[in-house]
């Protein structure tokens, strides 16, 4: 099964060529598989040598190739695998398919359909690739690019990478370019090496991709791919931008202990599995040979106006800078001891539905800021230690609920903070600005709405009182009524605050009538808070009562006007009496100034005893 060429491709030591895999490779040259084509220690190519030399046409260096078959490589490959396929041995089948360590300093098979008809591998184990054009390519059986290295040469004069991320461009200059392929069978990327950008753009991959180890140098791009199967980019290492705005995941999308240097984008993807990014790393990249001389990352993730029907789960990974999931649906969120190097991360929830999911701390040095501006909370908890003020930490404005359980046993106790759910104690200066954040906010594959977290998302009166408005109604339906009973005081606080500032502030349109008639709301909605605490607060309307009683004992006794006869006991308890019941005094004592004090007294006393009962038994109803 060997064929003339006389190409030898000795075994290498893993061990020593890829220092970053923690043990042999799986997909490693090996001679336990009849048809590997490994002897002694080395591959043999199975293809016959070229002309009067002694390898084949993808063996030669691609200086000894004749000018007239330079082009024809592409075209020579396409013939080669299709005559592979049509032999009746699947062993001979096997190691016709086999190109490892082939050199391709241009692979152009655009618009070209290679393989089909078989099952066996087209196998580019350690193979060169130089410029590669394999857009609108169907590849229709099993691809296998493990190990292999794609180096067009330089890169592209004037910002390079940023065309990558033009979803418009129809001609693309970068020599990586997969764009709208599309991959029938299995698809392996282990431990390939893409150093200039790598375009997948488009791309359809029916079958699993194993891209576990790969390592992309320069921009990647897999805008609105397509993975029917299992998408697999464990231990990946993206030195710059991943970008997956708008792909479609199918099954499991996995990240798992990936090294992201630039922004990982997963804005508009669709993922019908779950999307596991756990344990990966967007601060410091591995310490493996290709990327030694790479500075520090500070890398960040986006997951913008996702949709993620399994889990989206972010567990152990180390945030140098933010994470962004607005305007997202989550089924389930996990991010638990997250690692942020003993500073502060930032996650920006705003404007997402979180189904169920867990929230969590860095488990050493640190602190993780949550931002739910306007999200809906399910059945979420939030974990870290219980002895900190984890409230604090949570920016709850405009927030909204859909089974999210107040007291649940989690980790933050809102007792401590007397319900003030609203108090985020962070400087807004020191949040990252979304402004003219550039091509995060371009094209029709992005999210347009930035929202600012510094400068966007103020907590005024209307936002306080909405705020307190929606975290009540969401208390009521989880059935919690203390906490609903706090949250509407808090609510009409913030309501009469509101009053205040339209009575000394009203604008034009208002008039002086209008900030009279505001100062007048303010005014009865500062006495029923003093009085009753707006129906939530029992004792106050106890407290209020003995005060109005002692009041009235006071002029009872100390008036003069009232030409009153009694010690200071006497009008205490004639004080209590005209309280309780229309009482007139005692028979040729009183005057008829008392007598009218005494009826205002008991009418006042009437009503203040109807509001206890009613404050009272509103209270035990909760």
């Amino acid at each position: 099964m060997n064929g003339s060429c006389r190409f030898r491709f000795p075994v290498p030591d893993y061990e020593a060529a890829f220092p970053w895999l923690d043990s042999p490779p799986k997909w490693r040259l090996g001679s336990a598989d009849a048809g590997s084509g490994v002897e002694d220690g080395a591959w043999h190519c199975p293809h016959e040598a070229y002309g009067d030399r002694d390898r084949c046409l993808f063996h030669l260096d691609p200086d000894e190739r004749p000018p007239s078959d330079r082009a024809n490589v592409s075209v020579r490959l396409v013939e080669t695998v299709a005559a592979a396929n049509e032999e009746s041995d699947p062993v001979v089948s096997r190691r016709r398919c086999q190109f490892v360590g082939a050199k391709f300093p241009t692979l152009d098979l655009e618009q070209r359909e290679i393989g089909g008809g078989s099952r066996e591998t087209i196998d580019f184990r350690h193979a060169e690739f130089g410029a590669v054009v394999c857009r609108k390519t169907e590849f229709a059986q099993p691809v296998d690019f493990s190990g292999a290295t794609f180096d067009p040469g330089a890169a592209p004069p004037a910002d390079p990478g940023t065309d990558v991320l033009d979803p418009t461009l129809e001609s693309v200059p970068f020599g990586i370019d997969f764009s709208r392929a599309t991959f029938s069978d299995f698809l392996e990327l282990k431990s390939a090496l893409f150093r200039r950008p790598a375009l997948f753009r488009e791309a359809q991959f029916d079958r699993a991709v194993s891209a576990g180890h790969a390592r992309f140098l320069d921009h990647a791009s897999f805008l609105a791919a397509d993975f029917d199967d299992l998408a697999m980019f464990n231990d990946a290492l993206f030195r710059r931008d991943a970008r997956f705005q708008a792909a479609r995941f199918f099954d499991l999308a996995d990240f798992k202990r990936a090294c992201f240097g630039g922004r990982v984008n997963f804005d508009r993807v669709l993922c019908e599995g779950d999307l596991e990014v756990d344990e990966s790393d967007f601060v410091e990249p591995p310490p493996d040979g290709p990327v030694r001389s790479t500075p520090a990352f500070r890398g960040s993730l986006s997951a913008d106006m996702a949709v993620v029907t399994g889990r989206l789960s972010l567990n152990r990974v180390a945030v140098a800078d933010d994470v962004r999931v607005r305007d997202a649906e989550l089924s389930r969120i996990r991010f638990e001891s997250p690692d942020t190097g003993g500073e502060t991360g930032y996650v920006d929830l705003s404007r997402s539905t979180v189904n169920r999911g867990t929230l969590g701390q860095p488990a050493a040095e640190g602190e993780m800021l949550y931002d739910l501006y306007r999200a809906t909370l399910g059945d979420v908890k939030f974990s870290g230690d219980a002895d900190e003020l984890l409230s604090t930490r949570i920016r709850i404005l405009r927030t909204r609920y859909d089974g999210f359980d107040f007291t649940d046993e989690d980790s933050v106790d809102l007792s401590r903070v007397d319900n003030w759910i609203h108090r985020f104690e962070v400087d807004p200066m020191a949040l990252p600005c979304y402004c003219g954040d550039g091509p995060e906010h371009v094209g029709r594959y992005i999210i347009d709405d930035a929202v600012c977290p510094r400068h966007d998302r103020e907590s005024d009166n209307a936002a306080l009182q909405a705020t307190y408005a929606y975290a009540k109604n969401g208390a009521d339906e989880a059935g919690d009524n203390v906490s609903a009973g706090a949250f509407f005081y808090r609510e009409m606080r913030f309501n009469r605050a509101e009053y205040f500032d339209n009575a000394l502030r009203g604008d034009a349109e208002s008039g002086v009538l209008g900030r009279v008639r505001n100062g007048s709301r303010w005014t009865r909605s500062w006495l029923l808070a003093a009085s009753t605490g707006y129906g939530e607060l029992p004792y106050r309307v106890v407290v209020t009562s003995l005060a109005l009683i002692g009041g009235f004992g006071y002029v009872y006794w100390n008036w003069s006007g009232l030409a009153a006869e009694q010690g200071p006991v006497e009008a205490l308890i004639f004080s209590f009496q005209s309280f309780i019941s229309f009482v007139l005094g005692p028979p040729g004592t009183t005057t008829l100034v008392q007598e009218i004090l005494s009826a205002v007294e008991g009418f006042v006393g009437a009503f203040l005893i109807a509001l206890f009962v009613f404050t009272f038994t509103r209270r035990i109803h909760r």
